[in-house]
């Protein structure tokens, strides 16, 4: 069996991101020394090379489907992280990409070997790119019951040490959550919501009155702190289920010159760059999209090779990052 920059990885301990950009000599990359040669080690002792890679890779155009339009990845760089991730990868391991966005899914080229899509598709959208009998991974959603290759962040994970965090330092503890819906206006289930809740009624801090419902948009974020923020009895924590939605939320705060995080502390979720320029800076939920991006075009890579192979789901594993919107 050819070795994959998986097996490369899982021996190193590291991401598949790294030992890519490793072993295509990555300038940019910025990784120790040790690293650096326990992974160049590691792929010479299972005879690992590039030239078999990008061998088994040459030729092959893959359509890359952004469920967001260009201006909407302005507004939430998650998903534009993954897009970013995904069409550098292909690039690292010598395939072609197509790239098509708000779910413009006429717009894929009939000459491509295999679909990435990123975001959420209602089921009449994966049956259109199942039509094309073409390997598909879907990075974002779990559409494995479609037979579809899916990877996706362990949300509930994520979302629990978040509780876990804030039920340690406050009693008044609430959310802003979110409810997306596909490009042809289909709800999208989301479990950030109900397994905060369930964490936080096994503490006995559950208050549905501090838990508003956004649309994962900045202004949304603002609308629903306003809310909060309007209620006699207003909780002292928050989590915010994105970025964009924080940034809002952050926003409302900052007029109402509530300070943050001496009068309401603000957890966020997803942990992209914006994070480190608000004021304060967000304690968020860290989701590895450079792991996430590199997983799925591993994923499609064994399919093009290996048709018959059954459907897989990968979770990749979230983190807790703390910044200055939460007291430590």
């Amino acid at each position: 069996m050819a070795v994959t920059l998986k097996d490369i990885a899982d021996r190193a301990g590291v991401s598949l991101a790294t030992v890519s950009r490793v072993l295509n000599n990555d300038p940019q990359l910025s990784v120790g020394e040790e690293t650096r040669r326990k992974i160049l080690t590691i792929a010479e002792e299972l005879s690992y090379t590039k030239k078999h890679r990008r061998s088994a890779a040459t030729g092959h155009k893959i359509a890359v489907i952004q469920w967001y339009s260009p201006a909407r990845e302005l507004d939430d760089l998650y998903y534009m992280n993954i897009r970013l991730g995904v069409e550098k990868e292909a690039q690292q391991v010598g395939y072609t990409t197509a790239t098509v966005f708000d779910t413009h899914l006429e717009q894929i080229p009939n000459d491509v070997s295999g679909i990435v899509a990123i975001g959420k598709y209602s089921q009449k959208q994966i049956d259109q790119l199942q039509r094309f009998n073409k390997p598909i991974v879907v990075i974002d959603y779990d559409e494995l019951s479609n037979g579809c290759d899916s990877v996706l962040p362990d949300f509930d994970g994520g979302i629990k040490q978040a509780a876990d965090f804030l039920a340690a330092r406050y009693a008044k503890i609430g959310m802003i959550a979110g409810q997306e819906k596909t490009t042809d206006q289909k709800p999208v289930s989301d479990s950030r919501r109900d397994t905060f809740a369930k964490t936080l009624k096994a503490k006995n801090l559950y208050h549905s009155e501090w838990f508003m419902m956004g649309d994962y948009s900045e202004k949304s974020g603002f609308d629903q702190m306003q809310r909060l923020l309007q209620l006699d009895d207003r909780p002292q924590a928050v989590l915010v289920a994105n970025d964009a939605m924080a940034v809002g939320a952050l926003r409302a705060l900052h007029e109402k010159q509530i300070n943050v995080p001496k009068e309401m502390a603000l957890i966020s979720f997803d942990d992209t760059s914006i994070t480190h320029y608000t004021y304060p800076t967000l304690t968020s939920i860290h989701v590895p999209t450079d792991q996430m991006a590199a997983m799925g075009l591993e994923l499609l890579g064994r399919r093009l090779q290996n048709p018959d192979l059954a459907p897989q789901r990968v979770v990749v594993g979230t983190k807790l990052v703390l910044r200055q919107s939460t007291e430590k």
